[in-house]
Formats: structure tokens, C-alpha cells, sequence
């Protein structure tokens, strides 16, 4: 069942996001170590305003575990989100006008999707990125929109019978990705 993320219950959303984004989670906590990571993406997860937020995470379930993750969220509120991760990495002494683009203007964009490897297989991504579609055109929105790294060409055929189509490339945490755009 995929229902909005609890604040109250965020048990393995940020091994989830960490599994999905690998060295992107570096650039958006500010650390490098495994341990320091999930610690951030967890106090990540439960501000009310952030990218990483609760609030733009769905959750799917299975025997009241989360086994699968949709993080999605508007485009055009990318700054207002990042603003809280920008100052937290201030306090280490990192100082960032701004993360590298992702997205672009008026796109329900889909940060992250993330399945526990013992259950995929299972129709379980499949079923969180038809819920992005559904939730993008409950919003009102008109282009879906995500990243595939180069280096994932499987998610890239995988985003692409599900109707994304390439854009352009861009380059977020010295990885080059694919930036591809499915219109609703």
C-alpha cells in the first residue's frame, strides 16, 4: 500500500534515499562517512520543509514496513526546499548558493524511487512512479520529470517503457545524468 511518509515512523526511508542517490547523499549532507549520513538524511526527513522532507515522501508497505520509497515534489519550490539543507551544511562549514539543477520549471519531479532489494521484482516501482503520474496530474502538473545516471542504464530502459523520454544532460555531484521528462 503506498501512503503519505509519517513523521512519526521514518524507519528505513533514509537507508531508501542513500541506496537510490549514492554519492548525491554526500553532497546534500555534507559528510562522507555512512553512519553521518543516514543521521543527516534522517533529520532531513523529518523537517516539515525540506526536499528530503516527510511531506514529499510516499511510502510503500508491506506488513507495516516500508519496502519502497516515492520522493517527489514540485519544481518550482526546488529553492524554498533546499533552503533548510543549504543552511545545515553552513554549520560544517560548507557554503553553497545552491545545489546543482535537477529539474526545471513547472515539472512534478521525481527525486528519488527506491525499492529494498528483497522485494524487487515485484511491481513495486512500478507501482510508485504510476502513483507519481497520478499525483502530477491530481496537482495540476503537465511534465513528469526525473535523473537516471549514466551509469544506470537499466533504469534508463526500465524510465523509458514507462514513457520518459531523454532532455538534456546534467552534471550533479560530478556524475553525468540523464534529465528525462514524461508529458501527462
Amino acid at each position: 500500500m503506498i501512503k503519505q511518509a509519517n513523521k512519526n515512523n521514518i524507519e528505513n526511508i533514509s537507508t531508501l534515499i542513500y541506496d537510490a542517490i549514492h554519492n548525491v547523499a554526500n553532497t546534500l549532507t555534507g559528510e562522507n562517512e555512512d553512519k553521518k549520513i543516514l543521521e543527516t538524511l534522517d533529520y532531513y526527513v523529518n523537517m516539515d520543509i525540506c526536499r528530503l522532507s516527510y511531506n514529499n515522501i510516499y511510502t510503500y508497505e508491506i506488513d507495516n514496513k516500508t519496502v519502497g520509497i516515492l520522493l517527489a515534489y514540485n519544481s518550482n519550490d526546488v529553492e524554498k526546499l533546499d533552503k533548510p539543507m543549504l543552511e545545515h551544511i553552513k554549520s560544517k562549514d560548507i557554503f553553497l548558493d545552491s545545489f546543482e539543477k535537477e529539474c526545471f520549471e513547472d515539472e512534478f519531479y521525481i527525486d528519488t524511487v527506491s525499492v529494498n532489494s528483497n522485494f524487487q521484482g515485484r511491481g513495486i516501482a512500478k507501482e510508485l512512479f504510476n502513483f507519481a503520474t497520478h499525483k502530477a496530474k491530481e496537482q495540476g502538473f503537465k511534465k513528469l520529470s526525473l535523473l537516471v545516471d549514466f551509469e544506470n542504464p537499466k533504469a534508463k530502459v526500465l524510465y523509458e517503457k514507462l514513457g520518459f523520454q531523454d532532455n538534456v544532460v546534467l552534471k550533479v555531484s560530478g556524475s553525468q545524468f540523464h534529465h528525462m521528462i514524461k508529458i501527462l
